[in-house]
């Protein structure tokens, strides 16, 4: 079958020449629109005083002064009248030949781009004069290059040239420019002194045409890296120099006969190291978490340097204030707060200069044992709605040819939470982990790690991850901001150490601190954060392995070891690799590591042997922010109820009598569930006589008398302080030993207790059975008593915490005696009976008599000497020591 044409008639056509050349007509109009309004938004906020300002990039701390300014190591900005004119000779003949006669740009050279710009979808360089790429720096730092910047860059370089001179420009040009790699070349003064130690009015030939070669490509023709590149590159601008008249052709060809190696410094000028790994990672966080590159973007970065952490860190790094084993281990760490992510203060590494390989949060090593709270108990807590009384499985575990075992090489059946994370057996993680995973799956717990910071993408997710094997590791920058959830209720703050940004010569302020507040999120159940808080603070009180961090501040923390594989020759399988300390309090937290790097544990076979230096290295910083006022305190969530249960049941059971202490055989103890997970038989909403109500406020201040008072939200209901059932109870602190315990029927007393003078003690407030079987949340307090300011002297004694009196019976094995009065005054406290001994201590301390025999009786006496040496009697008093005293000893 034959088609037929269809033909058009003249009529017809001119309507679909006319329709295609109206099509044309709009999409070439709709793309100069485009094209326009393009241009235009790029150049219709420019200020000729943005451009000419001499201000460069800076770093400002959280008390408002600069600490580092960058591209200038030296501190210097040269002026056009300080630049020799053989400088201005070679930079002229490298980049912009005409500079001195176009209006900010070549015309050839506009259409020389423009052409490369068609011909390959992008511009391949060559064409910008110095004014353009003074421009493109000043405005255009991160842009890609395309038309719409090219002709932007052309049109400012106009206005530049119309409202400034020349020199004016050239001036900011080689003040802002890279010469070589690194901020100690950026500007032509740190770059003169870099390289000459020289200041740029004494440049001679040879330097001034080496340092305009060096801008071609600045980072690869560093002549400290790259030396025969460096001295031809050199000559070729010397060339230049002769093609356009500055030079004669005998003094080109004699210039390039001087080795460029006889113009350099010997010993290049070094960075100033003072904050250098804080420097370094605010600069590290611009570039890759905001774009934006402060050597290239004239911006003030307002940070939250805290210089009192960072200037401790730095000491304990150059080896002032700490000493290490020897000269090849190497360390890093974050100290950050805990409620907000920004961050204190950083340990980089040893003799760490900006730039360097960053052992906080580039180098990843294995985390060991200090990733179990945040996997192994906090998921438990979260997904299996573990109670604080749960009792852990420690029994062997074997699969697929792994045999893990617990590092005393023993088995221990069920314990307690705080036992199985306090003493870190390995089996009592795996297990806990293998529940969460049989009810979760993997994917759940690779993505709730990725919740808290952790980059799990390289990870092989096993159930080796349990005790720290990883396939890459973690660093502690990402141990410090998952340590910070557990304080922090569970929310999840990015760490860092960024404020605020502004762009100075645009006015734009980028608010980094607020947008991570708001960007922050639930990264663990406040449930799950509470109870493990409630596991790690008490372990650290009661562990030896901890007692360096247990300083009068509640503090949770946990060690972390791996160990060697055999497969680095040298050094023997099952040695330690890898240290960490990791830890948090209501404020901070903080995390760890030490070790070798491969090459030095390769050629030097080097190991980790005796002590945990991170464990040393934090309780420093610990102890330093101890110091410190206390912010915040723990908040106790709405979702956790306290109950009694029988220990070691699961399902949990609840005591058939809520005063048992035992039933069939099994203890009966306080623990915290979940709302809704409370034992069988118990309720999860009412205070009855298996929960304590929640303690809302407790309040400690010191009298005019120098005594310390307490006041106590009113128990509700109040009936159960009136029928006896229920106590306000106080603990006095001084540092982390108990002095002063006391029961109280009334929300607010006067403690029997007598201070030193002018000393500082932490007053803890919690409710409590009167039968001592559970308490409420508990809320501390600190305070500091007067000085003296009466030469009466008194005394008071104590043991265990509880106050002793005259004709007392004591269950403990020592007593303290405690003075306050005038301090020019002596006091000498003697102690007869079942042996003899006697202390002088100054009015106003105190003196503890230890090793008293079960059922011995004594008397103490005290004298007062006073500054004149005139003596007095205070009295004396006696006791007796119950005969079955014993005491209690804990293994580690």
């Amino acid at each position: 079958m034959k088609t037929k044409k269809v033909k058009l008639n003249k009529k017809a056509k001119r309507r679909l020449i006319i329709a295609a050349i109206l099509a044309v007509c709009v999409l070439i109009a709709s793309f100069a629109v485009y094209f326009t309004a393009s241009v235009y938004s790029q150049i219709k906020d420019f200020d000729i005083n943005n451009l000419t300002t001499t201000a460069t990039s800076s770093q400002v701390s959280e008390n408002g002064k600069t600490y580092y300014t960058y591209g200038s190591a030296q501190g210097k900005y040269t002026k056009y009248s300080e630049i020799p004119e053989v400088m201005v000779d070679a930079i002229v003949s490298a980049e912009d030949s005409r500079f001195f006669v176009h209006d900010g740009f070549d015309l050839p050279r506009i259409i020389k781009a423009t052409i490369g710009h068609i011909t390959h979808i992008g511009v391949g360089g060559g064409g910008s004069t110095i004014t353009q790429q003074l421009m493109k720096k000043t405005y255009y730092p991160q842009e890609k290059k395309t038309m719409q910047r090219k002709l932007g860059e052309a049109i400012l370089s106009i206005q530049a040239t119309q409202q400034t001179t020349k020199q004016k420009i050239l001036e900011l040009y080689l003040n802002k420019i890279y010469f070589g790699r690194g901020e100690n070349t950026v500007g032509i003064y740190a770059a003169s002194k870099y390289y000459f130690n020289k200041v740029p009015s004494q440049l001679t030939l040879p330097e001034a045409a080496y340092l305009a070669g060096s801008l071609n490509n600045p980072v690869y023709d560093d002549v400290y890296y790259v030396y025969q590149r460096s001295e031809n590159r050199r000559n070729v601008i010397l060339n230049l120099m002769k093609r356009h008249g500055y030079i004669s052709d005998s003094l080109c060809e004699a210039t390039k006969k001087v080795p460029l190696a006889n113009t350099l410094q010997k010993n290049p000028v070094k960075q100033s190291k003072k904050y250098a790994a804080y420097v370094d990672r605010v600069t590290r966080e611009l570039k890759s978490d905001w774009g934006i590159d402060p050597s290239k973007t004239n911006v003030t970065i307002y940070t939250y340097l805290d210089t009192e952490v960072q200037q401790y860190l730095d000491d304990i790094a150059s080896g002032k204030n700490y000493s290490f084993p020897n000269k090849y281990m190497q360390t890093g760490g974050v100290v950050q707060e805990s409620t907000t992510g920004r961050i204190l203060g950083l340990l980089s590494g040893r003799d760490f200069k900006v730039g360097n390989y960053s052992y906080a949060f580039s180098d990843r090593h294995q985390p060991g044992s200090s990733i179990k709270p945040i996997l192994d108990y906090a998921t438990a807590f979260e997904y299996l709605y573990w109670s604080t009384g749960h009792m852990a499985d420690d029994s062997t575990y074997s699969k697929g040819g792994w045999t893990p075992k617990n590092w005393d090489r023993k088995i221990h059946g069920d314990v307690t939470l705080y036992e199985a994370l306090g003493k870190s057996w390995n089996l009592a993680a795996i297990h806990a982990l293998n529940d969460v995973w049989k009810k979760t799956g993997k994917q759940k717990l690779i993505d709730y790690l990725k919740g808290l910071g952790f980059q799990m993408d390289k990870e092989t997710f096993s159930l080796a991850y349990a005790i720290g094997g990883w396939s890459y590791g973690t660093t502690p920058l990402e141990m410090a901001g998952a340590y910070a959830a557990i304080s922090n209720g569970g929310t999840y703050i990015k760490p860092h150490t960024i404020k605020k940004v502004v762009v100075n010569t645009t006015g734009e302020t980028i608010n980094v601190d607020e947008r991570l507040k708001s960007d922050s999120k639930q990264a663990m159940a406040d449930y799950a954060a509470f109870m493990l808080r409630e596991i790690m603070t008490t372990y650290v009180k009661d562990e030896k392995d901890y007692s360096a961090f247990d300083i009068g501040y509640n503090i949770g923390a946990k060690t972390g070891t791996t160990n060697h594989d055999g497969k680095v020759p040298g050094i023997p399988r099952g040695k330690s690799k890898d240290n960490w300390l990791c830890g948090f309090s209501e404020d901070y937290s903080w995390a760890f590591w030490n070790g070798y790097t491969d090459s030095d544990q390769r050629k030097h076979g080097l190991y980790i042997s005796g002590t945990n230096q991170s464990k040393l290295i934090a309780a420093k910083v610990a102890n330093l922010l101890s110091k410190r006022k206390a912010k915040h305190s723990y908040e106790t969530p709405s979702s956790v109820v306290q109950a009694k249960m029988v220990q070691g049941t699961y399902p949990y059971e609840a005591p058939r009598n809520s005063y048992t202490t035992y039933q069939n055989g099994k203890k009966v103890i306080t623990a915290w569930f979940v709302k809704g997970h409370t034992p069988s038989g118990s309720s999860s909403n009412e205070t009855s006589a298996d929960t304590l109500s929640t303690l809302s406020s407790f309040s400690a201040s010191v009298t005019d008398d120098n005594q310390i008072r307490v006041t106590f939200s009113s128990y509700d209901p109040r009936s159960m302080v009136t029928s006896g059932d229920v106590v306000y109870r106080v603990q006095v602190y001084e540092g982390s030993t108990l002095v002063h315990s006391q029961s109280l029927s009334s929300s607010s007393a006067t403690l029997g207790f007598t201070p030193e003078a002018n000393k500082t003690y932490r007053v803890v407030g919690f409710y409590s059975w009167s039968n001592g079987s559970g308490t409420s949340n508990k809320v501390s307090r600190t305070i500091t008593t007067k000085k003296s300011s009466t030469e009466k002297t008194s005394y008071s004694v104590s043991s265990n915490g509880s106050r002793v009196s005259d004709g007392s019976t004591i269950t403990g094995s020592s007593i303290t005696v405690r003075t306050s009065g005038d301090s020019s005054n002596q006091v000498t406290i003697r102690l007869s009976g079942s042996g003899t001994a006697s202390n002088t201590v100054t009015a106003g301390r105190s003196t503890t008599f230890s090793g008293l025999q079960p059922g011995g009786s004594y008397t103490v006496t005290l004298t007062e000497t006073t500054s004149d040496g005139s003596t007095k009697s205070l009295g004396s008093f006696s006791f007796k020591v119950q005969s079955n005293t014993t005491e209690e000893t804990t293994e580690d």
